[in-house]
């Protein structure tokens, strides 16, 4: 195919992709439902239209970055490492939903790295979509709600570890040097993530403001591709350049600026995994499927009886926190495209089965959790 014919059918892909977001997002707006659920529905449906093209796979893997980057702004490692029983909290959550599964399926005979990717796609709770829930369903102000925060904090700093490992495990250089690597690379951005500050905001104060947008994602995509090189994953690069980010006092103008661009690449971002999600999936992956969906949701109660005991939260806010914690979205699916090379076929199907059904009765308990703790 000549380059124009190229050019002439990713243009009317980008369209249609466009439209179907639009339409999808506006569906799930009207029908109080969090716009990302659209979007992956959008990419269900469209999968007898459209095919994964390359600039679109290319946009998603920037709001990736984008949705990375800005979480890792908002981190603060330092807090949650000064806060024993946030620590604990943590602990107890990723023994829950990440060793104990882990175990669990290496005890089923699945390979190592396999067994790994399912874990950690199972362990961590979505917290975009978690977030835009509770900001649409007016729970913000929920005793609970600083708990669901600070779980997903605590996951936001494990899984980065996770992701490293998974990145040594999934990709060309497995083994101990590559997770060495991965480790290393960490390191050294923390650190500067704490002595790089005042440059940058002396570098921000000395250029022109038009240009601040461009060096920022500049600077995001230029660590992300250093962390792939090491064979690392681009979205760990991200939010790593995020923690750079995180003491400048240019924050949140910062924010306000790519606001946009995030938005958008994160809509692309859950169209192309549903449009990447196989409709057809045999009776096995169904049934393991389930079967991961029950103990997901199984773990996760558990993990949020165990946190609001520890918090001291009343009985009312443990009730609504027990249903809070379900919806695994942006880091399961980005667990599942690091091991599409080590799942079997009958898992790969299973995995992102489980994901779209967390999502769905995730939301669903979370509509419903105020309602059932008032009753009880």
């Amino acid at each position: 195919m000549s380059e124009h014919g190229v050019l002439e059918r990713e243009l009317f892909g980008f369209a249609l992709a466009l439209i179907l977001l639009a339409v999808s997002g506006s569906i799930a707006r009207f029908i109080r439902l969090p716009v990302l659920l659209g979007y992956l529905a959008a990419g269900l449906l469209a999968q007898p239209l459209l095919r994964p093209f390359p600039s679109l796979i290319l946009l998603s893997s920037v709001g990736v970055m984008l949705l990375l980057f800005f979480l890792g702004m908002e981190f603060d490692w330092r807090r949650l490492l000064t806060s024993p029983h946030r620590l604990l909290v943590t602990a107890a959550d990723l023994a829950l939903n990440f060793v104990l599964p882990f175990t669990l399926f290496l005890a089923l005979g699945l390979p190592y790295p396999a067994a790994f990717v399912i874990a950690m796609a199972l362990y961590p709770t979505s917290s975009a979509i978690t977030i835009s829930a509770l900001l649409q369903f007016r729970r913000l102000a929920n005793p609970e709600t600083e708990t669901i925060v600070w779980v997903l904090v605590g996951e936001d700093l494990a899984i980065i570890a996770l992701l490293a490992i998974a990145s040594g495990l999934t990709g060309e250089g497995i083994g101990l040097t590559s997770v060495a690597t991965a480790f290393a690379f960490i390191l050294v951005m923390l650190v500067a993530s704490v002595v790089l500050t005042r440059p940058l905001e002396w570098l921000f104060e000395r250029i022109p403001s038009e240009l601040d947008n461009l060096i920022t994602l500049g600077i995001i995509v230029f660590v992300s591709a250093i962390a792939y090189m090491l064979h690392l994953s681009e979205a760990l690069g991200a939010f790593l350049a995020g923690l750079l980010f995180g003491g400048t006092r240019d924050r949140e103008e910062l924010e306000q600026r790519l606001h946009v661009l995030r938005e958008l690449g994160t809509a692309v971002f859950f169209f192309t995994f549903g449009l990447q999600t196989p409709l057809k999936i045999s009776v096995a992956g169904a049934l393991w499927g389930l079967v991961v969906l029950v103990l997901g949701v199984a773990m996760k109660t558990i993990t949020a009886w165990v946190s609001g005991i520890i918090e001291g939260l009343r009985r009312r806010a443990r009730l609504r926190l027990l249903f809070s914690l379900w919806v695994r979205g942006e880091f399961s699916i980005i667990a599942l495209f690091m091991g599409r090379k080590v799942l079997p076929e009958v898992w790969q199907g299973a995995m992102s089965w489980f994901v779209i059904a967390s999502i769905v009765v995730g939301l669903i308990a979370l509509s419903l959790a105020g309602k059932f703790a008032e009753r009880a």
